[in-house]
């Protein structure tokens, strides 16, 4: 038999596996999660599947229904707005903090952040495979990361890390990421620059104004996706 933390290690490998696939909307909002499926798929044990769907579970990624397994969470144009608005809150205060507190090792690596994620973008815009979004995401995710992890806070932290997930699944099921909106007139590599600018010259106001107008031009983008407005409506 498995012993306990090696059965525990599989489960969040698992539950990281398939947070990306939802995160990425490989797995479609409302979809069913079949555990003899899953468990086929990771060579796993159905119990070790279903611990992973349960940490999923906890993180809003996944609902689980009485007496009828698990489905990905379903999303709505509510959600959506409510999201935002607690992201909102949430990034403005961590980042406050996180000026007020952090040191030069912090002004370096956001810096280096912020300078590894313009490329990529750049090159996302060359290219939107499934790699090269992945990669996108990990830099995106460590550039606000990096801003906001010396608010001296973890339970703020963790927050604002299972909003922001929450927040990239919408954007990647609208397509935004893989060029599914055109016409939208944004350079995100200076919204990226001038937070950056703000955060070192340690302008807190500005850098709150900043994120804010940023979260909520991504959030007005999002709700006008064609994409999403398609998968509301499937949800209703």
């Amino acid at each position: 038999m498995q012993d306990k933390s090696l059965k525990s290690s599989l489960a969040a490998q698992i539950s990281d596996d398939l947070r990306t696939s939802i995160v990425l909307g490989e797995y479609l909002p409302g979809s069913k999660l079949k555990i003899d499926d899953l468990a086929l798929r990771f060579a796993a044990s159905t119990g070790i599947v279903r611990e992973a769907l349960s940490r999923l579970s906890a993180e809003g990624l996944v609902t689980a229904l009485p007496q009828r397994g698990f489905i990905v969470s379903p999303i709505s144009r509510d959600e959506l707005t409510e999201l935002t608005d607690a992201r909102v809150r949430v990034e403005r205060d961590c980042l406050a903090a996180s000026i007020e507190r952090g040191d030069v090792n912090w002004e370096s690596e956001i810096i280096a952040a912020e300078h590894r994620l313009a490329a990529a973008t750049t090159a996302l815009a060359q290219k939107s495979d499934r790699d090269t979004v992945l990669q996108w995401h990990a830099l995106h995710e460590a550039f606000h990361d990096a801003l906001t992890c010396a608010c001296g806070n973890r339970w703020w932290l963790r927050f604002r890390q299972q909003l922001f997930i929450q927040s990239e699944r919408y954007r990647q099921l609208s397509g935004l990421t893989r060029g599914g909106s055109p016409g939208i007139d944004r350079d995100v590599n200076a919204e990226h620059a001038a937070l950056m600018r703000a955060a070192l010259d340690r302008d807190a106001a500005r850098a709150g104004d900043l994120i804010e107008a940023h979260l909520r031009k991504t959030a007005d983008i999002l709700l006008t996706s064609p994409r999403l407005r398609a998968a509301f409506e499937t949800a209703a």
